[in-house]
C-alpha cells in the first residue's frame, strides 16, 4: 500500500493521518509521530520518522510486531500497551519461547507474540504505560482512554474467543474534544453504544476493523459505524473490501475513507 494522507483540523492543531495497511496507522501532529500497531508485513518502517508514541492494542503477531517496533522506537519513545502486551513484557516470554514451550503450556492465546520487545537494547528505557479497559493517560497533552475490544461470537476451535475481553484495548485519543477512536480487534460489542454516548461532541474519526473470523462482517461493520456515527470513518484490518457495499450501508452523514480516498 502507498498510503495517502488525510488531514484533520483539531483544537490542538492539524493532525495528518495515514493508514499504512492492516491495523497500522501513523499520526503526525506538530512534529510528533504516533503509530498504532506497526506491522512490518504490510509496511516497510526502515525510513519512517521515529516514534514519539506507539500504541499497541493487543499481543497478536500482526499488532505487536517487534521487528516494526525496533525500526521506529527510540529510548525516549512512550508506549501505551494493553494487558496482553504487558504479560509478554513482565514475564520475559522471549526466554521461555527459546525453550520451545507451547503456547498452551503458558496458558496464553496461540496468536500471542511471545517476544519481549526489550530484547532490543535501545528500548530498555522506554516509558511504558499499561492501560486496562476504562483507564486513561495523558501524553503530550493528548488524552488517551483504553476501551474494550473483544469477540463475542467469533471463537477458536477450543471455544475461546479470538480476542478475549480485557486482554486487548481499543483507544480513544482526545485532542481537546476532537476524538479519534481506534477500535482494535473487535466485533460489534455493547460498549460501542457507550463510546458513542460518552463522546462530548461525538466521535470525530473512527478506525473500525472489518474481516472475518477475527473482527466484523460487512453487516456488523455497518451496524457499528451507524451506532458510533463518527464524522469520518476508516475501515482497517480488512483482507478484502467492497467500497460500494459499505457506502450503501453506512449512513450518508458519515464520510468514509479507503486508502486515503473518500468514497
Amino acid at each position: 500500500m502507498n498510503p495517502k494522507t488525510v488531514s484533520f483540523y483539531t483544537p490542538m492543531g492539524v493532525v495528518n493521518v495515514e493508514h499504512l495497511g492492516h491495523a497500522s496507522l501513523h499520526f503526525e501532529w506538530e512534529g510528533m509521530h504516533i503509530y498504532t500497531d506497526p506491522y512490518s508485513d504490510v509496511y516497510d518502517y526502515t525510513n519512517c520518522k521515529k516514534a514519539d508514541l506507539i500504541l499497541l492494542t493487543h499481543a497478536h503477531t500482526d499488532h505487536y510486531d517487534t521487528k516494526a517496533i525496533e525500526q521506529i522506537a527510540m529510548p525516549n519513545t512512550t508506549f501505551i500497551i494493553s494487558k496482553g502486551v504487558k504479560t509478554c513484557l513482565v514475564n520475559h516470554l522471549m526466554e521461555i519461547q527459546n525453550l520451545d514451550v507451547d503456547h498452551n503450556e503458558l496458558n496464553v492465546d496461540p496468536s500471542t507474540n511471545l517476544v519481549n520487545m526489550f530484547i532490543y537494547p535501545k528500548l530498555k528505557f522506554c516509558n511504558v504505560i499499561t492501560l486496562l479497559n476504562g483507564e486513561s493517560a495523558r501524553v503530550a497533552g493528548i488524552g488517551i482512554r483504553a476501551v474494550p475490544a473483544y469477540n463475542i461470537k467469533q471463537l477458536r476451535d477450543n471455544g475461546n474467543p479470538f480476542h478475549i475481553k480485557g486482554e486487548g484495548n481499543g483507544y480513544i485519543l482526545d485532542m481537546q474534544g476532537f476524538e479519534f477512536y481506534i477500535a482494535g480487534d473487535t466485533e460489534f460489542i455493547p460498549e460501542m453504544k457507550d463510546i458513542a454516548a460518552g463522546a462530548s461532541e461525538g466521535i470525530d474519526v473512527a478506525f473500525l476493523p472489518k474481516n472475518l473470523p477475527y473482527t466484523m462482517s460487512d453487516k456488523e461493520f455497518i451496524i457499528a459505524a451507524n451506532t458510533i456515527r463518527p464524522k469520518f470513518l476508516f475501515p482497517i484490518h480488512y483482507f478484502e473490501l467492497d467500497p460500494k457495499v459499505l457506502r450503501e450501508g453506512v449512513d450518508t452523514g458519515i464520510c468514509i475513507y479507503v486508502n486515503g480516498e473518500q468514497i
